[in-house]
């Protein structure tokens, strides 16, 4: 089999590079809303840091795909993908390699990883910690929700700058750029004055979810999964989040091990704290 070779991602790239991602991750791109949303979902971290977005060819055409951000010194780690039936043959490490260079040496990193031990070895090997985590998915048992109370509001876009300060305390770098774009995408997010705030995509399932206590934490976490539709899903919870635990197996939800929560250096305590699968 020809070696892959690696370069920056182009304009022109988007659209192939969507493709391999789609297929890698079992996107189904049939409907035209998804996958415009996907599409978009890739061009952005090429949009916003150019630098550090990469595709992989074998002989033209496009079989890879990696992307990074940085946000005030965190690095995260965006996308990677290979094309299904190609992945250990080397397209992957080449990318990382690539893509972990961007910004600077010794920069804070977070990566959510699946259950592909492949991907598991290489963040590890490329200096990451990984810190094992649950995924809770099925119908809401709405018969347990508590009462909800008044404390918890609905925010517009004008009320994303002020979330910032909070994000950056927990997680070390603010969410701003990329929540405004969740946003524009159909998301809502839900905040408690200044203790906490969790965003809800389009589909209703969680984006992300940031707190300064755990009380708070554990009102978002309900409201949100009011909002859910069916079936619920809750990804990337560390054992960290013993309150997030507690929550969804109140709820009714699956629980079962899957993924990483990677992290490189000190970005922040990460909790209360739910990541985002494309932002960390």
């Amino acid at each position: 089999m020809a070696p892959a070779s690696v370069r920056p991602m182009r304009a022109g790239d988007v659209e192939a590079a969507a493709r391999v991602a789609a297929a890698a991750f079992s996107r189904d791109l049939g409907d035209v809303v998804i996958a415009r949303r996907w599409r978009e979902r890739i061009a952005y971290p090429w949009q916003t840091d150019p630098d550090g977005a990469f595709v992989a060819e074998r002989h033209g055409r496009i079989i890879g795909i990696a992307e990074a951000m940085v946000r005030e010194g965190l690095w995260c780690l965006s996308m990677l993908a290979v094309e299904p039936g190609i992945q250990g043959a080397g397209a992957g490490r080449l990318l990382m390699d690539r893509v972990v260079a961007y910004g600077q040496a010794g920069d804070p990193g977070l990566i959510v990883s699946s259950n592909d031990p492949r991907a598991l070895r290489l963040y590890a090997d490329c200096g990451f910690a990984l810190h094992p985590t649950f995924e809770a998915s099925g119908v809401v048992d709405r018969s347990r929700l508590p009462a909800l109370g008044d404390s918890v509001r609905e925010g517009g876009g004008e009320d994303l700058e002020a979330l910032a300060a909070l994000t950056r305390q927990v997680r070390g770098a603010p969410y701003t750029d990329e929540l405004h774009f969740a946003f524009a995408q159909g998301a809502r997010v839900l905040r408690i004055a200044d203790r906490g705030f969790v965003a809800v995509n389009a589909e209703g399932l969680l984006w992300a979810l940031v707190a300064r206590d755990e009380e708070a934490a554990g009102a978002l976490l309900w409201h949100a999964l009011a909002l859910a539709e069916e079936p619920a899903r809750v990804r990337w919870i560390t054992g960290a989040q013993q309150w997030a635990i507690d929550i969804v197996a109140r709820a009714g939800l699956r629980l079962m091990a899957y993924g990483a929560l990677c992290v490189r250096g000190t970005p922040g305590p990460l909790a209360p704290f739910l990541p985002n699968n494309s932002f960390a």
